[in-house]
């Protein structure tokens, strides 16, 4: 991240890891955008005045480890790549700076709103009988089990609407690793505005769609599969990849 970007992380007010309780939106409505981390400053430098920025500790960039997880047969990668209405993904995540650790399902309804449970465990890279008992609570755990997938490392930014319940994410710094291959993407900017629907349109999409910034919704999981595996069937998400491909190596 470039100190030009850092420096306007500076004019936001901030907002702390406690206040920040009242923002969390576990059933929301979220919509992903990518961009080049050198749009980023324009893009944070508009958003000054409306939103507030977490700040624990004097920091205002976190980091945050992933372990995801899937079927022998990539059941999960499978069910987002055939569209299917309801899908879910499962992962370990771990936050950096506080070195809470949190196992979580995600499940994604209709391609646009997301229900996401989680508990306080320690990081594992195998799931043991309470982590299954715990999943099953939301879903059918399949015989096969889980098995690790990928792990992800990535910095964020998170704000806060100052006058409207959203939030905002915007990872950076982003890397992909598995038991056979790891890429970085240091130009890639993955933003995700996070809202309740009953409140209309979102002030920080606004500000993306004045900069020229298109959504562009494709998980953390299922790029870092592609990426990581590129024989791994990704026709659906495609146009997605070569987009992405274009911003990372834009020059």
């Amino acid at each position: 991240m470039t100190r030009l970007i850092k420096d306007t992380l500076s004019l936001f007010d901030p907002i702390s890891l406690a206040e920040m309780e009242d923002y969390r939106l576990l059933n929301r409505i979220d919509t992903k955008f990518i961009c080049h981390v050198q749009q980023l400053q324009q893009i944070l430098s508009l958003a000054s005045t409306d939103f507030k920025i977490q700040t624990s500790g004097g920091n205002r960039i976190f980091g945050y480890e992933s372990l995801y997880f899937d079927t022998p047969d990539m059941k999960n990668y499978f069910d987002h790549h055939q569209g299917k209405r309801i899908r879910y993904k499962i992962r370990f995540r771990k936050y950096l700076d506080s070195g809470d650790v949190f196992l979580e399902i995600k499940k994604k309804k209709n391609d646009i709103r997301t229900d996401k449970k989680r508990k306080e465990f320690d990081f594992c890279t195998s799931l043991n009988n309470q982590h299954i008992d715990f999943l099953n609570n939301y879903i059918e755990v399949p015989k096969s089990g889980f098995t690790p997938a990928i792990y992800t490392n990535f910095n964020r930014i998170t704000l806060t609407g100052k006058n409207r319940c959203e939030r905002i994410t915007i990872d950076t710094g982003i890397h992909f690793k598995n038991n056979f291959n790891q890429i970085n993407l240091p130009y890639l900017s993955i933003i995700e505005v996070k809202c309740n629907k009953a409140e209309g349109i979102s002030a920080f999409t606004k500000i993306l769609k004045d900069s020229r910034v298109c959504p562009l919704g494709i998980s953390k999981y299922i790029l870092g599969n592609i990426l990581l595996t590129p024989r791994i069937k990704h026709n659906r998400f495609l146009y997605k990849i070569n987009t992405i491909n274009k911003i990372c190596y834009a020059t």
